[in-house]
C-alpha cells in the first residue's frame, strides 16, 4: 500500500530542526529547571535536617532547663526547711530567755517583797515594843 507520500529532503530537515529544537530546549530550559529543582530539593532536605537538629537541640536544652529548675526547686525547699528549723530554734531560744528573765524578775520581786515584809515586821515589832514599854512605863508610873 502506498499512500503517495515520498519522503524528501524537507522531512529530514524538519526532523533535524526538531532534534535541534529539542536539544536547545533541553539546554536552555529543561536542564536549568532540573538543576533548580534539584537545588531546591537539596536546600529543603538541608533545612529539614537543620530543623530536626535544632528541634533535638531545643529538646535537649529544655530537658536541661527542667533539670536545673528541679534542682533549684529542691534546693529552695531545702533552704526554706533549714530556715524554718533555724527560726524554730531561735524562737525557742527567745522564749526560753524570756521565761528565764521573767522567772528572775519574779524571783527579784519575791525577794523584794520578803525584804520589805521583814523590814515592816521589824518596824512593827519595834513599834509594838515601844508601845509596850510606854504602856509598862505608864502602868509603873501609876503604880508607883
Amino acid at each position: 500500500m502506498d499512500i503517495g507520500v515520498v519522503p524528501n529532503l524537507t522531512l529530514f530537515v524538519q526532523a533535524a530542526l526538531f532534534l535541534l529544537f529539542v536539544i536547545v530546549v533541553n539546554f536552555l530550559l529543561v536542564k536549568p529547571y532540573t538543576r533548580a529543582m534539584e537545588e531546591r530539593e537539596r536546600i529543603v532536605r538541608r533545612n529539614e535536617e537543620e530543623a530536626k537538629r535544632l528541634r533535638e537541640e531545643a529538646a535537649k536544652y529544655l530537658d536541661q532547663a527542667k533539670e536545673i529548675l528541679e534542682r533549684a526547686r529542691v534546693e529552695a525547699n531545702s533552704i526554706i526547711d533549714e530556715a524554718r528549723r533555724e527560726a524554730a530554734r531561735i524562737r525557742a531560744e527567745i522564749i526560753e530567755s524570756a521565761e528565764k528573765e521573767a522567772q528572775e524578775e519574779i524571783q527579784r520581786g519575791v525577794e523584794e517583797i520578803r525584804r520589805s515584809l521583814e523590814e515592816e515586821k521589824r518596824k512593827l515589832e519595834k513599834a509594838v515594843r515601844e508601845v509596850a514599854e510606854s504602856i509598862v512605863s505608864k502602868i509603873m508610873g501609876e503604880a508607883a
